[in-house]
């Protein structure tokens, strides 16, 4: 009794134990007490639905085939090679079926006692998704965080409106730019791009522009023949985790389009900083007028270093930036909340009306009230 502790051991015997019931006569009913309490003894994460669907499939199977098959294919070594080469991220019980072209009732039988082999030896898990038959692949490569003896070098990156100044940047860093309709990201974004092609590589990604829009754009910010351009630009939609290596680049995507589940908005800005190394991404995203925060909220914000509001001002014909988290500021006081006023031209140039200070002050109706009683006296 001490090998069923193993669980891999106790696979096998409550497999073996099941045919040899139903073949002794034992009705179902009886043969689920039995099971029950070997997986009560070992806290199995089993319901009885599914035992009870194991009992049907052996019984299915001895009806079938009297228990035994001459050949047979070994979907144990299969299901493992799948796992081992072509299998990423959650899948599920039916894709495994339809990729291993399982058909019969035995075949599919196997499939689940290999699944459950792995999960017990640890090599997948059950994906906590709220559906069953989901399991998931765990990812156990990480990269130690170590502590660095030599002079730790910032990511010398030049940012308009002398943000680089403010703001110390790192390797692996990511900058979000959240903007209202009309506010200037791709304006900002296309300076911070020409001020960095002589002094790094710089990708561009490109969600929106044909090559008329982008070739006017260009002229009008001085860039008037292909030569004047060191920086590449490619159209993407989606996947701009694909484009990220792990060389010393400046990542710019214009913009990370989401349309439904803004909660989500995490995942791919998760899978970008997960593939950089060396280099910087600055991340455009969508944002409601009047707002601070992009489309998803708090989850736009997770793993941005430097995270940036502009909304265009209809009353003041111009562009309010806000700096909405600054997690490395060059003074000690910081600049968080810290806004600037800019004015847009022609689409290309961003001029500023002001300097960078702290917020503006929001007058309540009660504050308005004292002032004008204060007025009369």
């Amino acid at each position: 009794m001490d090998n069923l502790a193993n669980q891999l051991y106790r696979l096998e015997f409550c497999d073996n134990l099941i045919d040899c019931l139903l073949k002794g006569g034992f009705a179902h009913a009886r043969i689920l007490d039995v099971l029950i309490v070997i997986y009560n003894k070992y806290s199995d994460d089993y319901t009885i639905e599914q035992i009870e669907e194991d009992i049907l499939i052996h019984h299915e199977l001895l009806l079938e085939k009297d228990g035994y098959k001459k050949t047979r294919r070994n979907v144990q070594q299969e299901t493992e090679n799948l796992i081992d080469f072509w299998v990423r991220g959650d899948f599920t019980l039916s894709a495994i079926y339809n990729d291993l072209k399982l058909a019969t009732i035995e075949e599919k039988a196997a499939l689940r006692k290999a699944l459950n082999r792995l999960v017990a030896s640890g090599k997948i898990e059950k994906a906590d998704t709220g559906r069953t038959g989901m399991y998931r692949i765990p990812n156990k490569i990480t990269t130690e965080t170590k502590f660095i003896t030599e002079p730790i070098g910032e990511f010398n990156i030049k940012l308009p409106l002398d943000l680089n100044t403010m703001c110390k940047l790192y390797p692996k860093n990511i900058i979000i730019i959240s903007g209202s309709k009309s506010a200037g990201k791709t304006t900002f974004l296309l300076t911070t791009a020409i001020a960095n092609q002589n002094r790094m590589k710089v990708i561009y990604l490109n969600s929106e522009m044909g090559d008329e829009e982008f070739t006017d754009r260009m002229i009008k910010m001085g860039c008037n023949k292909p030569e004047d351009i060191k920086f590449k630009t490619y159209n993407k939609t989606a996947d701009y985790h694909d484009m990220v290596g792990d060389d010393r680049t400046l990542y710019i995507i214009d913009f990370l389009e989401i349309h439904d589940k803004f909660y989500e908005i995490g995942k791919p800005i998760r899978a970008i900083h997960e593939k950089l190394k060396d280099g910087v991404a600055i991340i455009a995203i969508q944002m409601r007028a009047g707002t601070t925060i992009g489309r998803g909220g708090d989850f736009s914000k997770e793993k941005s270093r430097l995270y940036l509001a502009m909304d265009y001002c209809q009353e003041r014909q111009c562009t309010k930036i806000t700096i909405e988290e600054m997690k490395a500021p060059k003074t000690e006081a910081g600049f968080k909340g810290w806004q600037r006023n800019v004015k847009i031209i022609n689409g290309s140039r961003m001029s500023p009306l002001d300097n960078w200070h702290q917020g503006e002050i929001i007058k309540t109706d009660a504050d308005r009230i004292k002032e004008a009683m204060r007025g009369r006296y």
